[in-house]
């Protein structure tokens, strides 16, 4: 597996890239900041990027959407100190795979990157209810706000009753990378099929539900 490693700790950053490559994987890059993560992910095109969560200039958030916007094929695994269940809906909005705690073992780090190149979303299942666990005083679309815009095109696919491959062509993209977005997306609205999300949107959604450009 070829990785790009990101934290702003430099000990942190050398022991993970160090451990990583005793494991067998291909550390391409090591940054301390969010910024050269980007731009090693976009020189590299690596399978994941294991990228910190808090820099000194503030959370990766803005990075990391741009990363998955820009580089949909590299899956981003989110390490973090903060356990809080809108952090992990925050970065799982912003189109990240995984999200991993800074006190688990290396072990557990190279399942959760595993798992994500597999296409899985991988947090732990308890954080993962928590985060997109509706308040009661929101309705059952609640969770759709954080979809991503590619996200929301699927949607619109999966409403059209479009297969995997047809959403692919569709939009552009490849075939792996549109069954990716189907998995984020059913976990994110919290539903086990297509034709469940379809249902959902169809029964709770209406036209000022949709993104602007996907309205009409």
């Amino acid at each position: 597996m070829r990785i790009v490693v990101s934290d702003d700790h430099r000990v942190l950053l050398d022991s993970l890239s160090a451990s990583l490559t005793a494991r067998g994987h291909d550390v391409v890059a090591a940054t301390v900041t969010a910024e050269a993560a980007l731009d090693a992910v976009g020189t590299h095109d690596p399978d994941v990027c294991l990228l910190d969560y808090c820099y000194p200039e503030g959370t990766c958030d803005v990075v990391l959407r741009r990363m998955t916007e820009l580089h949909p094929r590299t899956r981003v695994v989110v390490l973090s100190a903060t356990l809080e269940p809108h952090v992990v809906a925050a970065v799982l909005g912003a189109g990240a795979t995984g999200f991993v705690s800074k006190s688990r073992t290396i072990q557990d780090i190279c399942e959760a990157m595993d798992r994500a190149v597999q296409g899985h979303v991988t947090v732990d299942p308890q954080l993962l209810r928590q985060a997109f666990a509706a308040p009661v005083s929101k309705g059952p679309l609640w969770s759709a706000r954080f979809l991503t815009e590619r996200e929301w095109d699927v949607l619109r696919c999966i409403t059209r009753g479009l297969t995997t491959k047809q959403i692919a062509s569709e939009l552009g993209i490849r075939h792996a990378t549109a069954r990716t977005h189907v998995q984020h997306l059913l976990s994110k609205l919290g539903v086990h099929s297509r034709l469940e999300a379809a249902a959902l949107i169809s029964a709770h959604g209406d036209t000022e539900t949709w993104p602007q450009r996907l309205r009409g």
